[in-house]
């Protein structure tokens, strides 16, 4: 009888400690109770934003921002570090090898046509390339999407476009503040607050265009994010005069960072038809002067005469067959990507015939670079308080996003775990070890009674004997 007690005793014990989940278990579970009830997203991006921004210039709506959410040091965006490939990172949780969006120009090599970033945004095939952004993925599961300006917001995917959405005009001009109240009037105002939808994303040109005319340390470009501290001061007080404030998260970061180019007699500029050796006569294809990162299609035969020629022609000039790339860049496999790539160092911008990008500054460069980084904020119901983190990449964002809205991802190639630390947890770390603490006392208290009705019972069966 003793032995049958002990047995059930360490049955019940087994089932009991079973059921006490382990601490990562238990974290899992607090990330997942983050949204007990899901809340409205806003997702917006400062093209160029580089991480450092906020740091010569008083940006009081960012700092205040941090204060009341979560301020990363910086974001590593995906490799092409240039608008549309980036964004679309942003959509997708893909490098830009997977999804496909290898530049912002859609071209063809065959007829040797070219589509710059505007018109590139309407050719449906370049986009829907079985990457499917999060707009599609929510609507599919119930939700209300809406999209202004973004990249990838023209075109259709399987057959849907984004619910509700505004794509920039032709001669759009990014600069102006009076335009952008207007649309986040239309984002916060019309759209969430009126006709109730669940997530949108929304565009900003600057200060990308500041940064590329008059260069990142510029006075032109400090007073560019200036206007962009006003306009985040602006979506947080429309924010609240809708009553948004505890139904509505906000994510804001960037697509990239910038660079000063180098020029004149400071450096040996990179020109393509200056090299010895080198002629556009061997080159079927190429897609160059539009900054630091370059392809070439050699002609048949032509592709070991013009890499043995281009590798050692320039000391800021990295040549790489498309397979040989590292691999940390995810920027090889993907056949949309020319056989010989082309990356300049920092500063340096690659050249065809002749030199015809005078930009002061630019972006495109190795995402490790520094001047690469992005920067990220995030504020609302679902993010701590006064929490700032360390470095993550980009393609984070996604599995991110997809977890405030409480849907199902596609496949990605991000993960929850880099992001989910920034959440509120419906259980604290306090509540959990009292929790704990209280199930371990009812658990010894529960054994200490089985142990004494066992030796009760065994004793009781002695004096009958």
């Amino acid at each position: 009888m003793l032995l049958l007690c002990l047995a059930v005793i360490s049955l019940i014990a087994s089932s009991l400690c079973a059921a006490v989940p382990a601490r990562d278990s238990v974290s899992e579970l607090q990330s997942v109770s983050t949204i007990s009830t899901r809340n409205k997203l806003l997702l917006i991006s400062f093209d160029g934003f580089r991480w450092d921004y906020d740091q010569d210039v008083e940006t009081p709506n960012l700092d205040k921002m941090a204060q009341d959410g979560v301020k990363a040091a910086y974001v590593t965006p995906p490799f092409l570090t240039i608008t549309s490939p980036s964004h679309f990172t942003m959509l997708t949780g893909r490098y830009v090898e997977n999804h496909g969006v290898i530049h912002n120009m859609w071209f063809n090599t065959t007829t040797q046509e070219k589509k710059q970033y505007y018109d590139a945004q309407f050719v449906d095939s370049y986009w829907d390339n079985g990457s499917l952004p999060i707009w599609i993925t929510a609507q599919r599961q119930g939700l209300k999407t809406g999209s202004l300006h973004f990249p990838g917001t023209a075109p259709t995917y399987t057959g849907e476009t984004v619910m509700v959405r505004q794509v920039e005009p032709r001669f759009y001009n990014h600069s102006n503040e009076t335009d952008w109240k207007m649309n986040i009037d239309k984002v916060i105002g019309e759209w969430f607050h009126k006709n109730d939808l669940d997530f949108v994303t929304l565009y900003f040109g600057e200060p990308d265009l500041a940064g590329h005319e008059y260069g990142p340390d510029s006075p032109e470009r400090r007073k560019m994010v200036q206007q962009v501290d006003r306009t985040v001061g602006y979506i947080r007080n429309k924010i609240r005069d809708h009553g948004l404030t505890d139904r509505l998260n906000i994510i804001i970061t960037a697509d990239h960072g910038m660079s000063k180019v180098l020029r004149g007699g400071q450096v040996e500029e990179i020109i393509l038809s200056k090299i010895p050796g080198f002629s556009f006569r061997d080159i079927q294809f190429q897609l160059l002067d539009y900054g630091p990162v370059g392809m070439l299609l050699p002609k048949e035969g032509m592709l070991e005469k013009v890499y043995k020629v281009l590798k050692v022609s320039h000391p800021h000039l990295h040549v790489y067959k498309k397979e040989k790339m590292p691999a940390r860049l995810h920027y090889s496999n993907n056949p949309r990507l020319l056989p010989l790539i082309l990356i300049a160092d920092p500063g340096y911008i690659i050249n065809g015939f002749f030199p015809v990008n005078y930009n002061k500054g630019e972006h495109g460069f190795d995402n490790e670079d520094m001047d690469m980084k992005a920067f990220f904020r995030a504020v609302g119901p679902d993010f701590k308080k006064a929490v700032a983190v360390d470095p993550f990449d980009l393609v984070n964002v996604y599995p991110l996003m997809c977890h405030l809205l409480g849907i199902n991802p596609e496949i990605n190639d991000g993960h929850l775990k880099h992001t989910k630390h920034m959440l509120v947890s419906t259980i604290s770390e306090e509540n959990y070890q009292m929790e704990v603490l209280i199930g371990l006392s009812a658990l010894a208290g529960f054994l200490v009674l089985v142990f004494i009705i066992a030796i009760s019972c065994s004793m009781w069966k002695g004096t009958r004997a």
